[in-house]
């Protein structure tokens, strides 16, 4: 019995995207015979989960709620001193737990003194450790800005300390290239689902062109990497040429819809009843609600960390197979083709999106219908965790063992 830990900035099981993404990758483990464990900053584990022993299950993993991550609106000051301490607890946790059998851990994103003190723990426990690297994180979402210590911080881990650890996963091929070319034996995992899991069991929206007329969907937290301000603008150009069109925004309360058109109160008077605002839902019931759309969308400037991040909600859509209006960033075409399973924007102005919309209105019923099953036959191919389970066998066994793993080529994963 092979024992692998992940920990890190997630909240496991359910709670944000990187708790599905480390989910993914444990189901994938699980499949190659190692025993998977998760060690996430979630404050709790959930009711529903909790043994008589006191553990919590989830889904057949074990997890360890670490409270490295604290909720709750902080003064600037206390949010920097709380980022600095991450990682404290689950550190507190590793000494005191048995880590028998304990092969690798694997460090999800962290603050570089959490990588620092974890790798030197690791190396006097002889346990390989492993960075799991999906984004490269906007100065204008840190703590500080641009000049601040959190991006400091975030730069020396991206740029220095994870190269030093000489084995990871990465979400794109930006990271991909970028690591190899540090001298790291990476493998490039993207996001992936279960598409075994009766959640993702969803009937597509069966007539299009139906009395509602063409019915978008976002779905998740845009913050400030989506550009829906952008879709809402583009969608208000569609509607006043007369065309039916709906969207629905699953995730963000009105308050952060507001925030992404700076406060543009007019602009969703003027969408009215065109624009439905669903806040948070249950994560198992958000396949449903995209799978009811024509399109999702997704919105990112051509940016580094758009690039050097994978988009959750793409995956999420062909999985419940819904075709996507999206613009190139990051590794997006190579999944998605115009036409097929979505449709491809110019780049990611309201004035592109509209174009987008435009196109996806002169498409017959069974052209939407072939390309929802183009957006599921992807997600299947592309996406579903079986098809990795080799690959990260392969990774694993090179990594514990202490060397690189390839493919017959010979090329660096």
């Amino acid at each position: 019995m092979q024992r692998i830990i992940i920990t890190g900035a997630f909240r496991f099981p359910d709670k944000d995207a990187a708790a599905a993404r480390v989910l993914g990758l444990g189901k994938a483990l699980s499949a190659a015979n190692y025993v998977v464990e998760f060690a996430g900053w979630e404050n709790a584990g959930r009711a529903e989960d909790l043994q008589q022993d006191g553990s919590y299950r989830y889904d057949g993993f074990s997890y360890y709620p670490q409270a490295d991550l604290r909720s709750g609106d902080l003064s600037p000051a206390r949010r920097l001193l709380r980022y600095l301490r991450a990682g404290s607890n689950t550190l507190d946790w590793l000494q005191a737990t048995d880590l028998s059998h304990v092969k690798a851990i694997v460090a999800y994103h962290g603050n570089s003194l959490f990588l620092l003190k974890l790798a030197r723990f690791c190396r006097r426990r002889g346990i390989q450790l492993l960075f799991d690297c999906t984004e490269w994180y906007d100065p204008r979402a840190l703590v500080g800005g641009r000049f601040g210590i959190v991006r400091i911080d975030n730069e020396l881990r991206m740029r220095f300390l994870n190269a030093r650890l000489k084995h990871g996963i990465v979400i794109s091929s930006f990271l991909e290239r970028f690591y190899s070319g540090r001298g790291c034996a990476v493998i490039r995992i993207p996001p992936l689902v279960d598409l075994g899991e009766s959640k993702w069991a969803v009937t597509a929206r069966a007539e299009a062109g139906s009395s509602v007329g063409l019915k978008l969907v976002y779905a998740g937290t845009p913050g400030t990497k989506d550009l829906l301000g952008n879709a809402l603008r583009g969608l208000k150009l569609v509607r006043s040429e007369g065309h039916a069109v709906t969207l629905d925004i699953v995730g963000p309360s009105r308050q952060a819809v507001m925030a992404c058109i700076d406060g543009d109160a007019d602009l969703l008077d003027t969408l009215g009843d065109a624009v439905v605002i669903h806040g948070r839902v249950p994560q198992a019931k958000v396949p449903s609600l995209i799978a009811s759309a024509d399109f999702s969308l997704l919105i990112r400037p051509n940016q580094t960390y758009a690039n050097a991040g994978f988009p959750t909600k793409l995956v999420e859509s062909l999985a419940a197979g819904v075709p996507i209006l999206a613009n190139r960033t990051s590794d997006i075409s190579d999944y998605v083709r115009d036409g097929l399973e979505g449709i491809v924007l110019e780049d990611h102005s309201p004035e592109a999106f509209a174009a987008g919309v435009r196109k996806a209105l002169t498409l017959s019923d069974g052209q939407l219908r072939d390309m929802r099953v183009a957006a599921r036959t992807c997600a299947a191919a592309a996406f579903d965790f079986t098809n990795y389970v080799g690959q990260l066998e392969a990774f694993f066994t090179a990594a514990i063992e202490g060397r690189a793993a390839t493919d017959g080529a010979g090329k660096l994963h």
